[in-house]
């Protein structure tokens, strides 16, 4: 009976639960901290930068023993999950691409509110801006996104269509400032189902993981060089 118990608490179900209740409310749990310890400024970023890290460590001590056994999947067989998944990557960006160029013709005003609001962030600490957006993101909303429903979501296609669009509601809906930039959900959308196809086909959650850690690379390293005008999408 006892056996049985722990297993029910220990379910796919509940763990889901358990990480993302942890990701949504440990933000304003350190907020109401820094708040009562009255700390602003740079001291307040840095340790906003270290909550942050010591939730994702969490996060992966929760789905630790999987991540080990994907990391050992994909060193066995790296042609075969490189090959197929780079597939999926290069035709989700190429049509993220084109969608994107679409609507910054259509509506030359917008903007990325979640890229303006990263930068606003860390104007002054680029190298955090580069950590966070190269190490932190990819990891912990591939996780909190796409691990957690995994085990919960049978069906291929509902499966991608409700990550992708709770990871791109999340991002655009909770930096937006302007109500025209909520047209961003969309190529957001198709980049992160790109993701989540290629995580549901790999059945490896390391393999979406690298690819958006690799796409993120290349503008934060412009950012590091003063030239992130050129490119301004990263997600």
């Amino acid at each position: 009976m006892n056996k049985q118990k722990e297993s029910n608490i220990f379910s796919p179900l509940n763990i889901s639960i358990c990480v993302i209740l942890l990701y949504f409310i440990w933000p304003y749990f350190m907020n109401a901290l820094v708040n009562m310890a009255n700390i602003k400024g740079t001291l307040a970023l840095y340790m906003q930068f270290i909550a942050d890290f010591f939730l994702l460590g969490l996060i992966i001590f929760i789905y630790y023993q999987s991540i080990k056994e994907d990391f050992r999947k994909l060193k066995n067989n790296i042609k075969k999950y490189a090959l197929k998944s780079l597939i999926i990557f290069a035709i989700g960006l190429g049509i993220y691409t084109i969608v994107s160029i679409l609507i910054v013709n259509i509506f030359p005003n917008i903007e990325s509110d979640n890229t303006n609001s990263l930068l606003n962030i860390f104007n002054k600490k680029p190298i955090l801006l580069f950590i966070s957006t190269v190490f932190y993101y990819p990891v912990i909303e591939e996780l909190v996104f796409k691990k957690t429903f995994k085990g919960i979501i049978n069906n291929k296609w509902l499966f991608i269509i409700i990550t992708a669009i709770l990871n791109a509601s999340f991002e655009v809906l909770l930096s937006y400032n302007n109500p025209i930039n909520i047209i961003n959900i969309i190529p957001s959308f198709i980049l992160y189902a790109t993701y989540s196809y290629m995580y549901y086909e790999s059945d490896n959650i390391v393999v979406p993981i690298a690819y958006r850690m690799l796409y993120n690379l290349i503008p934060n390293i412009a950012t590091l060089l003063s030239i992130s005008s050129i490119l301004v999408f990263w997600h």
